[in-house]
């Protein structure tokens, strides 16, 4: 049971799991906001430039209906025709082409953000095998999708029902009037249909942009263990880290050790703690503390002052204070400057004595 438990995700998402599902393209995209965004896009479109597109629309009917002589038809009254027709037609159409791209865009980067990764594109094993294809096609996801996909074409055809039964009889009637008439109703009874399914696609897309937010944080959510591992590889084993932190301190005291000989004395506690100081009169300040130690450094320190002829002197009370005040390469506070004048006068004093 504690296994079982250990291994259900439960916990939230981690900052690097979150990131490293972006990187695999693993985002909340909502196709429903970007066909939303789309339509209100064509909604803006008609609003600014519905006049000129709505008048190359007239022309291309007034054209064919007054200058095409349908029964004498011949090859150059085709080309003329053409020849509007594309003009025309690219007013009508490059609008709408250059709208889908631009709110395409936009519509992706606001909702992920600017995400460039190749690797969704990138061929999988899972994605070609036929068994992953037929699990994929009875998945949670692929249900989701039929639901939305039905439920939307339910809509679509209300709407398109609702807006031809209001606009029946005017659309009867446009079959006996002249072209530019016929033009601007069915531009008009069109726009109300768009502007109707973009408000009945908004609420969708709203509802459908919180749905993929939420199943993307369930599938990112992780269990004890994985969230662990996870700390294991950002942070590092804390073994290895407790390791390498031992053989770190062990470098920085051999380090020290090698710095005991070059000074002037050493100040213990007797065995507790022990200071190793250095003073050169015309390169320092102050005393500098070069080696410091407790307990068995501390032993160690008053070793090899002992092989180098380095006085040893006891004074548990600076020893101490030193130790906890004062850090390796430091200079001597001026706290304890008077006794370590005394301790250094008595040290060159005793050297003279020696020497003589």
């Amino acid at each position: 049971m504690a296994e079982s438990s250990s291994d259900e995700k439960t916990e939230a998402p981690s900052q690097k799991r979150r990131e490293d599902a972006r990187k695999e393209g693993q985002v909340a995209f909502s196709k429903e906001v970007s066909s939303c965004a789309l339509l209100g896009g064509f909604l803006l479109l008609l609003y600014f430039s519905g006049n000129i597109m709505l008048q190359a629309y007239k022309d291309v009917l007034i054209y064919a209906f007054t200058n095409l002589d349908w029964p004498q038809f011949t090859i150059p009254n085709l080309q003329n025709f053409l020849d509007v027709f594309l003009t025309k037609g690219a007013v009508i159409v490059a609008p709408f082409f250059g709208v889908s791209i631009v709110v395409g865009v936009l519509s992706s980067v606001i909702q992920v953000g600017v995400n460039l990764t190749l690797k969704p594109l990138i061929p999988k094993f899972e994605k070609i095998s036929p068994l992953k294809g037929i699990g994929r096609l009875f998945s949670k996801q692929a249900f989701n999708e039929l639901v939305k996909t039905i439920f939307k074409m339910c809509i679509i055809g209300y709407i398109g029902y609702y807006t031809y039964v209001e606009n029946i009889e005017q659309m009867v009637a446009l079959i006996n009037t002249n072209p530019q008439s016929l033009a601007t109703n069915a531009a008009s009874i069109i726009a109300i249909f768009i502007f109707r399914l973009f408000l009945a696609l908004l609420v969708m897309a709203v509802f459908d942009y919180m749905f993929q937010r939420w199943d993307l944080e369930q599938k990112l959510k992780m269990s004890k263990q994985e969230m662990k591992e996870e700390l294991k590889q950002s942070e590092g084993d804390p073994a290895l880290k407790a390791r390498i932190r031992q053989i770190q301190q062990q470098l920085s005291q051999a380090r020290m050790m090698q710095e005991v000989p070059g000074a002037d004395v050493v100040i213990s506690n007797p065995t507790h703690f022990a200071i190793a100081l250095q003073y050169d009169r015309e390169a320092m300040r102050a005393p500098r503390v070069i080696a410091k130690g407790a307990d068995y450094i501390a032993l160690r320190i008053i070793e090899i002052a002992g092989e180098n002829d380095i006085i040893v002197y006891r004074n548990p009370p600076v020893a101490r204070g030193m130790y906890f005040q004062v850090e390796i390469g430091d200079e001597v506070p001026e706290d304890f400057y008077k006794a370590v004048a005394e301790i250094l006068a008595f040290v060159y004093k005793t050297k003279k004595k020696l020497k003589k």
